[in-house]
């Protein structure tokens, strides 16, 4: 399967901690032979590239019309207008939405319209509890 992974970037205060734990959560996934899409290592090569929000939009809009599910993830509590955005367009396309939240953390909006979440103490325990939760959400045979 195919997975857009959204998640808050723009105003990360540590953003390449960030960029590590979505890279690890992308082998994760590819360790259990699905294929993912995370704009900021795609598009922008984890690089401060200024897209205009209209035409970033644009590109994950389109890659979430044509991937199978979407993963969001949540490092922290601050408030996501984006994700929400990305996430609400993937339920208006029918698609499956699994959330996963670090501890302490949350994300009501999301998590309102998710198929599953589910909390992870470190990556460790995410690459532990992903595959079943994946299965819950997607239907998915690991």
């Amino acid at each position: 399967m195919k997975f857009c992974i959204i998640y808050k970037y723009s105003s990360s205060k540590d953003k390449s901690q960030l960029g590590k734990e979505l890279e690890q959560l992308s082998s994760i996934l590819n360790d259990l032979s699905h294929t993912t899409f995370i704009f900021d290592r795609d598009v922008k090569n984890w690089q401060n590239i200024d897209i205009p929000r209209e035409e970033s939009s644009k590109m994950v809009f389109t890659t979430i019309k044509e991937c199978d599910g979407v993963i969001a993830y949540v490092s922290h509590n601050e408030l996501s207008e984006g994700m929400a955005m990305e996430a609400g367009y993937a339920k208006a396309l029918d698609k499956k939405i699994l959330l996963a939240l670090k501890k302490n953390t949350d994300s009501p909006r999301v998590r309102s319209i998710s198929d599953e979440h589910f909390e992870f103490e470190d990556m460790e325990d995410l690459k532990e509890k992903l595959p079943s939760y994946l299965n819950k959400a997607f239907a998915v045979s690991q």
